[in-house]
């Protein structure tokens, strides 16, 4: 009678410690507490960032949040823990045994093509408000969803393609070690698609810093890129010195924590101000918030975009069709100098803008001594509203209505 075919060479995992060490000249620390502990800090810390998610959508409606793009937000978390999740057989946190065993559907289906759907949000959000606030161009229709398919069709064409390819090409699984292992090549090519997707951000970015200061998302994703590329050298690095890295437990636990203190660290960039507003500082900052949205000139395109209601003591000057984003406060000063709705003799910037303070531009015009007179309408190119007179998408221009973040 035939013996049974062992699995494995070892019968114990000391024995599996000892050969890899002979096998690869160094010393391998076995998996045990500390990746234990790993796993759970990383769960605490997506429980944290879920918290913030939940919040924000439990406050969906609040403004300044929904300004963020809940979810395409919402996506970026999603795909974070998935990527998070392949990273704990990848990088050696469990035994390759059983499900985990298949090194590609973990690596090439799971880590990185959610981690490539991660940076690729990242690029579509930052896209979608350059074309908004820079290009002044609808975000609708085949031209605006156009790179967004291509990316993410992309990456899942390439997941495709290393999935068919042997594994002695891509990444396999040595069933005797218990280890996947990887190519150069791939290694090398997956990691140039990330620093693509970095680079595009980088240059979308610098675009962003031509937004003005309600919508500026400059300095928010200068934090992210700072944090994606710092993280972006590590992973390069640790994988070109030490292409082990997932047998010791040093370097393996430096990677592992390393994305998931990226993953989470972005999304509460973009997310944990406005929900800790709207908790702490509800209608302070809402109002502080469209007050810098009415003196930057975007009140009327935030309008447009997010198909909300502007309501509140904000009085605004809405553009006519589709004014350029830079000039918009220039045509605002003018159209306030220069209109009959509005008495601008010895009533400067400073007592303006305390009239606005005190709630007297809610359907009045402030007069020289900031004393609230009824307002009457008009038709000049440029039409100053009161708040109640922007109900919903209908009193928007055709122009505008096109604009919507996505």
């Amino acid at each position: 009678m035939a013996l049974p075919r062992k699995s494995t060479l070892f019968d114990t995992p000391e024995e599996r410690i000892t050969e890899l060490e002979k096998r690869f000249g160094m010393s391998i620390d076995p998996i045990g507490s500390m990746d234990t502990m790993v796993i759970a800090l990383g769960c605490v810390l997506f429980a944290i960032t879920g918290a913030f998610i939940a919040a924000a959508w439990v406050k969906h409606s609040y403004r300044p949040i929904r300004a963020k793009n809940l979810p395409l937000t919402t996506v970026l978390y999603v795909s974070g823990i998935l990527w998070f999740i392949g990273d704990l057989p990848m990088n050696g946190h469990v035994l390759l045994k059983g499900a985990f065993s298949q090194c590609k559907f973990w690596n090439i289906w799971v880590r990185v093509l959610f981690c490539f759907i991660y940076t690729s949000v990242l690029s579509i959000r930052c896209y979608a408000l350059d074309r908004v606030f820079n290009q002044n161009k609808p975000t609708r229709g085949l031209i605006y969803y156009l790179p967004s398919i291509v990316f993410i069709g992309g990456y899942i064409i390439y997941s495709i393609v290393t999935t068919a390819l042997p594994g002695w090409m891509t990444i396999g699984y040595a069933e005797t070690l218990e280890l996947c292992s990887t190519t150069e090549v791939y290694v090398i090519v997956t990691l140039c698609l990330l620093w693509f997707n970095w680079a595009i951000i980088i240059v979308m970015m610098i675009r962003l810093r031509n937004i003005q200061s309600t919508f500026n998302e400059f300095y928010e994703f200068l934090f992210i890129c700072f944090f994606g590329i710092a993280a972006m050298v590590k992973t390069t690095t640790v994988h070109f010195t030490h292409p082990k890295y997932p047998l010791v437990i040093g370097y393996r636990i430096a990677e592992t924590l390393g994305d998931v203190l990226i993953i989470n660290g972005i999304i509460l960039i973009i997310m944990a101000y406005p929900v800790v507003m709207s908790l702490v500082r509800n209608k302070e900052y809402e109002r502080e918030w469209l007050l810098r949205l009415r003196t930057d000139g975007l009140q009327d395109m935030y309008e447009a975009n997010l198909n909300l209601r502007a309501e509140g003591p904000i009085l605004y000057a809405r553009m006519n069709g589709s004014v350029a984003n830079q000039h918009e406060k220039n045509v605002v000063g003018e159209c306030r100098r220069e209109s009959k709705y509005f008495d601008m003799q010895d009533f400067g910037p400073d007592r303006y803008e305390q009239a606005v303070d005190r709630e007297v531009c809610n359907g009045y015009r402030a007069s020289e001594e900031a004393t609230a007179i009824p307002q009457s309408r008009g038709t000049a190119n440029i039409h100053c509203y009161d708040s109640q007179s922007v109900n919903s998408l209908d009193t928007v221009d055709d122009g505008s209505k096109g604009r919507r973040i996505l």
